[in-house]
């Protein structure tokens, strides 16, 4: 019998959305999704579907982390310590995963549902990887920049420079009218800073 990462008591069987084998932890709620299940599952869609995916994620202001999501689990399968990747949502949560048999521990069954609202349920496996991560640090950068710009400028002037920014992103030229903008701001500030030490000489 696999003992729940969780918990101490034996993991049952279970089957996840009518489809997926798992194995269930009766006292924590939480369930594994072996590496051999999932990979199966994964080669059981159509061809088309494809989720779209959603970042940043930060929504599902409801959601309660399970009381056990913050404990390291040991694999049911090899014994060794799970690797952890943080769910950053309003209140984050962490999945973990064997890098060496490649299973997954959820806590419980809301933390999939998520998942599947993002359209990351059937990426978990590539969202381990450093490459993944790196996308996801670069998103929540982008999003604090957009929020300094609302904050900065106010949401009806921060629209139009987002809306003039895509424009620019796609054109060959673009970086020459964010040096004509540059140079325009440059020309003021030294307009300004003329005038003050005139005013300052009187």
């Amino acid at each position: 019998m696999m003992k729940s990462p969780k918990y101490d008591v034996d993991l049952e069987d279970a089957i996840l959305n009518d489809i997926i084998p798992v194995k269930y932890c009766p006292e924590s709620e939480g369930f594994w999704i072996s590496g051999r299940n999932y990979e199966a599952w994964l080669a059981s869609l159509p061809s088309w579907y494809a989720p779209e995916e959603i970042l940043p994620y930060n929504q599902f202001e409801d959601f309660v982390p399970s009381p056990f999501d913050g404990k390291a689990g040991l694999c049911p399968e090899c014994g060794t310590y799970l690797s952890r990747i943080k769910i950053n949502i309003k209140k984050p949560f962490y999945i973990e995963r064997c890098l060496h048999d490649g299973g997954i521990w959820f806590d419980n069954a809301e933390e999939w549902k998520i998942l599947e609202s993002l359209g990351l349920h059937t990426k978990i496996h590539e969202m381990f990887s450093s490459r993944w991560q790196a996308k996801v640090r670069q998103h929540q950068q982008e999003m604090i920049n957009r929020q300094t710009v609302i904050d900065k400028l106010g949401e009806e002037i921060a629209e139009y420079v987002f809306q003039l920014a895509d424009i620019l992103e796609d054109n060959p030229h673009g970086d020459c009218a964010a040096t004509y903008m540059l140079r325009r701001f440059e020309n003021k500030r030294k307009e300004l800073n003329g005038k003050f030490s005139l005013g300052s000489q009187s």
